[in-house]
Order: C-alpha cells, then structure tokens, then sequence
C-alpha cells in the first residue's frame, strides 16, 4: 500500500462526499441519500447516488462506484495517488513523506513540461522573432490583454527550437516526445509544431496540458493539436472552460474554434468554450451539465457540417438534461467576423433571439423542400412525423404537431394521430431494445467468466465479503481452498485483499482504488456491502467447497469433455506441480 490506513481514512472523513460532489452535479436529497443524473454515462433520469453514511457512491445505470478517492479520481480523470493527494490538499492534510508513485510523477512531469514550454512559446510571441506571430493575432483583432490572458505563443519555423531550449531545462527527448511536443522519427527528434501561432490548452485546475497550433503558412493541417498524453484527453477537456466556469452568465456558448472562443471573451462573452479538433462527445455533455447550467447555445458555422454538428450536440445534451438553443448568424460567417463587423451589442441580440433546438431541427427537415406543393408537404410530414415522436413531453409535442400543422395547412388532427401511432411503434421498438441489451449486459463486462460459471463466481464473492469483514480468518480461508478463484476478477480481488491481510491491515475500501478503476470500484462495493453471508461461517465452508468441487471435477474430466477454461485451469496446476 502506498498509503497507510489511517491516512486513508483520515483522508476520506475529512471529505464529505456530498459536498464534494456538489462541486461538480445537482444532488437532489432522496431521504437519507442524494441522487442526480450520473456524470459518467449520459441519461435522463437519476441513477447515481450518493451514501452520506458510507461516504460512497454508486451508479445503478453503469455500475460506476466507489469511495470519496474514487469520485475524484473518475471525475477529474487523476491516478491514484494524485486523488488522494487532490483530496488531502482540500482538507489541509500533507502528503506523507516516503509517497512513491511512477505515473504520477510521470504527470507531474508532463505538467511542468507544458508549462515551460508555454512559457517559452509565449515569450518567442512577444520577442522580435515573434513578429509575424503577432501581426497575425492583432491583425485578428485580438488585443495584448487578451493576448497574455489567454498565454498565445509563437513556435518559430524551425525544426529544433524548442527541443534545444527544453534539452537545456534537462528534459529528456523522450519526455518531450510522450509530451507531443516532439515527433520521433526513427528515434530522430524535431519539433512538432513549427511555424504556427500557439494556443495552450488548460485544465479546469489551470494546467497546461497540451497545444493547438494555427498554421502561417502553406500547411496542409491549418491547425494542429498535441497528441493523446497522460494529462490531455481531447474527447474530455472543453477549451477555455478554466476560465468559462467562472462566468455568471446562466449558460455557455460552444463553437467550433480556438479564435470564436477568444473574440466573445475579448467582447464580453466570457462563457464560451469550444472542443478540441473533434465534434461534442458524451464526456463534453457530462462535463457541461455537472457544472450547473441547465442551457447551452449551439455556435456552430451555417454549413452543412455546423448544421449536423448542432444537431448531434443538442442530443447529446438533451441526453444529460440540458437545454440547447442555436445561434442563427446571418451576414458573417462565424462569430469571429460577425463581432468584428456588427460588435457585442448585435451578437448579444442575436444570442437573446436564438431558437430552441427543436425549432432548429424542424426548420432543417425543411431543407430545400417547396411546402406549397404537395409534394413539399408530403415529403415534409414523413420526415417530421417521426421527429415529433422522440419529443418525450406530450404537451410540448402538442405545441409542434401544431406548428407542423400550420406549416403545411394539414389538419392537426390527422398529423396528431400519425405521431401518436409513431409514439406507440417507439415504445415496443424500445422494449425489444431493452431485451435485447439485458441480453447483452449479462455477458458482464466487468467478469466475464462469470456467466459461464455462476455457482462459483457466487461462491467467490460470498468468499470475498467474508474475508472482508473478518480478515482474522484468512489463514484458515486461505488453508481450505484447494486452490485459488476460478473467474479472473474475483481472482484479483481476491489476491489484493489477501495481501491486506498477510500485511496485517483491516481491508478499507479506499485501499481497492489503488489497483482498481471505478467500474471494477462499483463492483467490489456491491459485493463487500452485501453483507448476507458477511459473518456466516456455515455459508463459508459452502462457498470453499463449492470452488473445490469445480477445481477437483475439472481435474478429472476427460480432455475431450474440457472446456478452455478447464484446460487452462489444469495447464496451470501442471505448472504448479512441476
């Protein structure tokens, strides 16, 4: 263990879960628990909760669970020990001493890489070797405020200028290669970005995790963004959100760029964030409603890409139960030039103005169609028939069927019953989905062996829990088993808790995080906490032989009667022997 037990705990009672969590999602008390739609998978309703008793969580939608060290390690994407050690800097707790942690030094690393070289980008940007750097931005329209706010740089159009200055800081080509700012040719190193206005990429801590670089030149990449490292994750990380999860604005603006971000902070707009070279993921969706805001506006470019983009994101957000609206830009365009054109006044009017998002789809089901034909209204009931239908609100489904109804001069009884008939046609689809998917689910993921082997994988957990609540008996447990677990989870859940045990610890929960992510977390929760046959040395000696029975009718099965478990089973038993 890298940390002791009563660090562990001291660590955990000193960080309520509730308010720790209230940082990050909208807890809604449930008698003795809280609850709240679950920032680690996208849905409608509430599944994740929160034990103020246990100081612990769970999700019954993905099974994601765990302890305080847990929630913080999932959600703001952290080892280990930087979990623990994120958690003791907000209770005004040390670090111990004789703390050893490879990849979290390797983070920390990383961090103090970026860093410096932001720094150094920066510094070239504003330094004479910087001018066409600068002329770029000003010529922008940016302001040197808003230049150092938000740290630009300049990477100078040359093959080694930063890899010489970094080695002269005593990192490492290799350091500086799995911090993407060299690329490794052949184990030939060169800078990455050359030639290009830099923007550095923060964590909502105020990190410098990565780079995106914008081209002056010919190139066919006009922009560049670092690679995935072990401190950037694009699919997970909104830029400028450092600065936009401080606004007061009652919502966030997201567009599509770097410079769109910059020109609505340097105008006012100082809730606009943008991903990172890839379109709106789930995590992006998650992250944005845990912070609070119940309304995001979509300002994407009119293109037919911004207008699929806009679509894609509004589900995702409607997915975690956040309202989209979509800017309509005309005269510019992006919001870069329509501010440099009309100013923050006129943008602010056209935000005020900005549609809902089902009004966006429908005007788009609209396209190029002629609705005073016949022909134009048909070809527009099949497409919004079946759009009206996925609206989950009956009374809001009400107010489009109207507005379908007038668009087109049909009856809004004849395109209500078509809805209606749609709804229902939904909902049996559905249903076969969810057979389907519970089909799928009980594969486990997590186990996988488990399902062709539910007597003993029942058997190891029952094992399990016991040893976890009375850690005295592991020398007896350890002596009845004929030999080890036979599914590969349970397996390893099984060796971590018996070297609690041979250590002399009394098994802690916070102890699994070590080895463990927040889906197998989830897992051991469930098993440690149900305590049927948590004290029960009758159901014990059940258990063990039922193990012993599998191991010991495996071993005597004709070969060709074996399965493949069975035969790596006995393969290992020969090793064992020999």
């Amino acid at each position: 263990m890298r940390f002791s037990e009563d660090y562990l705990r001291d660590v955990r009672d000193n960080n309520d879960i509730i308010s720790l969590a209230g940082n990050y999602v909208q807890l809604k008390r449930a008698g003795s628990t809280y609850s709240c739609c679950c920032p680690f998978h996208s849905e409608k309703t509430p599944s994740c909760h929160f034990y103020p008793n246990t100081n612990s969580f769970y999700c019954f939608g993905c099974h994601m669970g765990g302890d305080v060290i847990t929630f913080v390690k999932e959600i703001e994407h952290l080892d280990y020990v930087d979990a623990v050690k994120f958690l003791a800097e907000r209770a005004g707790m040390s670090m111990p001493d004789d703390v050893d942690d490879k990849s979290a030094q390797k983070r920390r690393r990383l961090l103090e890489i970026n860093k410096a070289a932001g720094k150094f980008f920066h510094e070239r940007l504003m330094s004479p070797e910087g001018k066409a750097g600068l002329d770029y931005l000003t010529n922008r329209g940016l302001s040197l405020h808003t230049i150092k706010r938000f740290g630009l740089g300049f990477a100078a159009d040359d093959w080694h200028t930063l890899h010489m200055y970094m080695r002269g800081l005593g990192y490492s080509d290799f350091e500086l290669a799995d911090a993407s700012l060299l690329s490794n040719n052949n184990n030939k190193f060169y800078d990455k970005f050359r030639n290009r206005v830099m923007f550095p990429i923060f964590d909502t801590r105020g990190n410098v995790v990565a780079f995106g670089g914008r081209t002056l030149g010919n190139d066919k990449a006009k922009y560049l963004n670092s690679g995935e490292t072990a401190v950037f994750h694009k699919g997970d990380m909104l830029y400028a959100l450092n600065i936009a999860k401080n606004t007061k604005a009652d919502y966030f603006i997201l567009c599509e760029g770097y410079m769109d971000v910059i020109a609505m902070h340097q105008a006012g707009f100082d809730s606009a964030v943008a991903s990172l070279g890839t379109a709106l993921t789930p995590q992006h969706a998650n992250l944005l409603a845990r912070l609070g805001k119940k309304e995001v506006i979509l300002s994407y470019d009119s293109d037919a890409a911004g207008q699929n983009a806009s679509s894609r994101a509004i589900n995702l957000l409607a997915n975690v139960g956040v309202h989209a609206r979509v800017l309509k830009i005309e005269g510019a365009k992006d919001p870069d030039e329509f501010i440099k054109k009309y100013g923050g006044e006129r943008f602010q009017d056209i935000i005020d103005k900005s549609g809902g998002a089902i009004d966006f789809q429908m005007d788009k089901l609209i396209g190029d169609l002629d609705l005073y034909t016949d022909d134009g209204k048909a070809q527009y009931l099949r497409r919004v028939v079946p759009f009206l239908a996925e609206i989950g609100n009956s009374l809001d489904r009400a107010v489009y069927i109207a507005r379908a109804a007038k668009q087109t001069g049909i009856p809004q009884e004849n395109i209500s019953t078509a809805v209606e008939s749609k709804v229902k046609s939904n909902k049996r689809k559905a249903k076969k989905e969810e057979q389907k998917s519970f089909l799928v689910t009980a594969r486990d993921n997590i186990n996988p062996t488990a399902v062709k082997l539910p007597r003993e994988e029942k058997a190891e957990r029952g094992i399990i829990c016991f040893l976890f609540h009375n850690p005295e008996k592991y020398p007896d447990i350890q002596n009845a088993l004929h030999e080890n677990f036979v599914t590969d989870f349970n397996k390893k859940v099984y060796d971590f808790l018996a070297k609690l045990c041979q250590s002399g610890l009394q098994p802690d929960i916070s102890a699994f995080n070590e080895e463990f992510n927040g889906f197998e977390m989830g897992r051991i929760k469930e098993i440690t906490e149900d305590k049927t046959f948590a004290f029960d040395e009758n159901a014990l000696r059940d258990f063990i032989n039922v193990l012993n029975e599998y191991k010991d009718s495996a071993a005597e099965k004709p070969a060709e009667e074996m399965t493949g478990d069975d035969l790596n089973m006995l393969a290992q038993r020969l090793k064992e022997k020999r």
